[in-house]
């Protein structure tokens, strides 16, 4: 039985970008080129600790890998021209950094790992927060995050209080704001990787929950609004609480059915 090859490519492209950063590298900084969460890349990168070249540290309160052997190297700009896994050639994409065949290997290997892994419900919101976080005008608050968010502020509160306890995030509460390792993250390559991710029922699962809270929590507002309306009105109750309930019913489909909410362009 062959080994997934996705871990591979994350340890290629972690040591690659370290190699254009003096050694070091942020696990957020893998999200843009990857559809992972932050605990596949973790994981990853932990198993590289155990040899003499990788370490763990903390640079400005942020979580990094050093690769030692690149310390020494002069920053550059990271653009492969080569796959980072097969060394075929890439287009001209800065974000695509492994070839076409490699991607499809690297997804269907995903998709296999979410049958007993939760990585989906993780990277859907770890990596709906870093695109916002890189994407908003500084400085970048709780407030703007929540507010260009699919998730509720409190949700969003305590998600961007998570991303800050694993060391990807930073609140500076100088500025109450928020700072994140260098990184790029356009739009079109987030929407690639969200599309992949909430293919999963589980990277929805909460975001269902919380539509099937509210979908019930209005029907059973319009049935208890109908019967008192029966009672102060004295209109036919079975009228009235049949009435209530089909237009319950509906409201309940069309809330349960509605699309997710787009993120704003930025």
């Amino acid at each position: 039985m062959s080994h997934p090859i996705w871990p591979v490519v994350t340890e290629n492209l972690a040591e690659q970008l370290s190699a254009t950063q003096s050694g070091m590298v942020h696990p957020a900084q893998l999200l843009p080129y990857l559809p992972l969460s932050l605990e596949c890349i973790e994981r990853t990168l932990d198993g590289l600790l155990s040899s003499n070249r990788v370490r763990k540290a903390y640079e400005n309160r942020l979580q990094v890998y050093v690769f030692t052997e690149s310390i020494d190297k002069k920053p550059q700009r990271f653009a492969p021209k080569q796959c980072i896994y097969s060394n075929e050639p890439l287009s001209e994409d800065t974000f695509n950094v492994i070839a076409p065949e490699v991607r499809a290997t690297v997804e269907s290997e995903l998709a296999l790992l979410a049958t007993n892994d939760p990585w989906p419900a993780q990277a859907n919101w770890q990596h709906e927060l870093i695109y916002l976080a890189a994407n908003l005008p500084s400085p970048v608050s709780t407030s703007a995050i929540a507010g260009h968010s699919r998730l509720s502020f409190k949700r969003t509160e305590e998600r961007l209080q998570a991303l800050q306890k694993q060391g990807a995030l930073h609140f500076d509460g100088m500025t109450n704001a928020w700072t994140l390792p260098p990184l790029r993250y356009p739009r079109t390559v987030y929407t690639r990787n969200d599309n992949y991710i909430r293919q999963f029922p589980g990277a929805i699962k909460e975001e269902f929950e919380l539509r099937l809270v509210k979908a019930l929590s209005i029907s059973l507002g319009i049935l208890v609004a109908a019967m008192l309306l029966a009672v102060t009105a004295r209109i036919p109750f079975p009228l009235v609480f049949f009435g209530a309930l089909i237009i319950a019913f509906f409201i309940f489909i069309k809330i349960l059915k509605a699309p997710a909410k787009t993120l704003p362009e930025l």
